[in-house]
This record gives C-alpha cells, sequence and structure tokens, in this order.
C-alpha cells in the first residue's frame, strides 16, 4: 500500500513563511521546508507542486535573510508530485559570484581593446573619483597603498608613466585583500585604453 504524500504534513508542521520577491516586488508569501539534497548536498527550500516560484526569484524568511533561487525541480514519487525544490544560495554568495574580479594581462595596448567586448567604460574619470571616495570611506590597514595604486592608475590615464606589463604587482597582495579595486583598476584602463586606441586610429 502506497502511503500518503508526507510533505504536507511536515510542510504545516515545521515549515517557515517565506517572501517571494521578483523583479524587486514582494508576489506573494508561501511556506517552505528547508532540506538538502543527499546525493548532491544541495540546499534548497521544498514548496508545494505547482507554486509559483522559479529560477531568479529571491526568497526571504522570516528573519530577512535572503537567498536566491537558481533552479526549481520538481520532485516526484511514481506518476504522483511530491515537493517543488528551489534551490538556492545565500546573497552574500550570490554577490561574490556577481563581483569576482576579472583579470587581464597588460602586455602592448596599440590596436587591441582588452577584456571583454561587451561593455567599455568611456567615464574613466569617474572611476578614479569613485575609487579615491571609496578609500577616503575606508578604514581598510592598506588604506596608504591604495591610495598609491590610485595615483599611479591617475598618472598612467594622464600619460605622466607608460603603461607597461606588471606595472600593478608590487601591489598584488594589496589587491587580493582588496579585491574591488581590480574592478576599478580594469574598467578605467578600458575606458583610457578604448580612447587611445579610437584616436590613434584617427591619426
Amino acid at each position: 500500500m502506497v502511503g500518503r504524500n508526507p510533505f504536507p504534513v511536515l510542510l504545516k508542521q515545521m515549515g517557515q513563511l517565506f517572501k517571494i520577491e521578483r523583479n524587486g516586488e514582494i508576489i506573494n508569501s508561501l511556506k517552505g521546508l528547508i532540506n538538502r539534497e543527499n546525493d548532491t548536498k544541495r540546499d534548497y527550500v521544498g514548496f508545494m507542486p505547482g507554486s509559483d516560484v522559479k529560477a531568479g526569484d529571491w526568497i526571504i524568511n522570516p528573519v530577512n535573510e535572503r537567498f536566491n533561487i537558481e533552479e526549481t525541480i520538481t520532485a516526484f514519487d511514481r506518476m504522483s508530485p511530491l515537493e517543488l525544490r528551489a534551490f538556492t544560495i545565500s546573497e552574500s554568495k550570490f554577490n561574490s559570484r556577481q563581483n569576482t574580479p576579472v583579470s587581464f594581462h597588460v602586455q602592448n595596448a596599440y590596436g587591441s581593446v582588452i577584456g571583454t567586448q561587451s561593455v567599455v567604460n568611456m567615464n574613466y574619470n569617474d572611476s578614479i573619483k569613485a575609487s579615491k571616495e571609496h578609500i577616503a570611506n575606508s578604514n581598510s590597514a592598506d588604506k596608504a597603498e591604495l591610495e598609491q595604486i590610485i595615483n599611479l592608475l591617475e598618472m598612467i590615464i594622464n600619460n605622466q608613466v607608460p603603461l607597461q606589463k606588471g606595472i600593478f604587482s608590487k601591489f598584488s597582495a594589496v589587491m587580493e585583500r582588496n579585491s574591488w579595486i581590480t574592478g576599478s583598476i580594469t574598467s578605467a584602463l578600458l575606458g583610457w585604453l578604448t580612447t587611445q586606441i579610437h584616436c590613434h586610429h584617427l591619426e
């Protein structure tokens, strides 16, 4: 004899109420049961089958912790749906993935755009200004070195110092401890190099 699906009973007794956020708006509140798949070791929140929860949504627990839904899969027992599994990652892990800097190795900048072609930030002076403000408001122990990095970057962009391979290498440890600055340097250099290349082609 096949037993009834135990999930609704467990959900009622042990479930937490999650707010469902989609495109920046709370669209619903649903009870979910925190769990983990034994075989994949992936964390998920189980909802009733057919619940309006999908990849890209955020779910918010009763203490306002946020989790991003990477994918949803309906689990079945024979032909009957048991639960909708929403596989999640924490907000901090999601943000760390989004903010992972891209490393570019600069050798000869003339005649090519370095890095990804999709977006080139032309406002490199804005990047430098924002970086200076970030450092000024920072309590980092590396504050003096960070200021040196930005000053060096500014000198390169103002053509006071030539851009050479490994010019920032002596600051590698500081940049690892303050990973945000790598993105700022990349953004500023891409914008500046693009203007240099454009001017070079016009000559």
